[in-house]
């Protein structure tokens, strides 16, 4: 009897790590905003693949028409060259990584504004939700 009763344990044991580390999704966002950008980013890990979404929305007045953008520390980056007509950026990876490690990332932009011969630099802090 003592020797089933630790068998069941174990087995109970042994599907909740399972679940826990196989099957379970976890999911973490960060966002946030200036007068100039809004910023989005999605994660999402399941069982061992990571995935994750970038959201920028340009909330200024200009048109934009080069940007670089670096996020730390995880060290996303990326350089575009157009928005779509509503100011947006949207780009998303699968099988690329999954990050939840700090509460706040330090999103770091450089952009051009048409009609202008100066670049823009901003930073904010992309607090972490979920």
């Amino acid at each position: 009897m003592k020797k089933k009763l630790i068998w069941l344990c174990l087995v109970i044991v042994l599907i909740f790590t399972i679940y826990g580390g196989m099957l379970k999704t976890k999911t973490v966002r960060y966002t946030g905003e200036d007068g100039d950008w809004s910023v989005e980013i999605n994660a999402k890990l399941t069982g061992l693949e990571g995935s994750h979404s970038i959201k920028i929305s340009y909330t200024g007045t200009g048109t934009v028409e080069r940007a670089d953008y670096r996020i730390f520390p995880n060290d996303y980056k990326g350089s575009y060259p157009d928005f779509d007509k509503k100011g947006n950026y949207y780009w998303a990876c699968s099988d690329c990584g999954y990050y939840d490690q700090k509460e706040e990332l330090l999103f770091f932009i450089i952009w051009k504004e048409r009609g202008k011969a100066d670049e823009n630099v901003g930073f904010i802090d992309l607090k972490r939700s979920r």
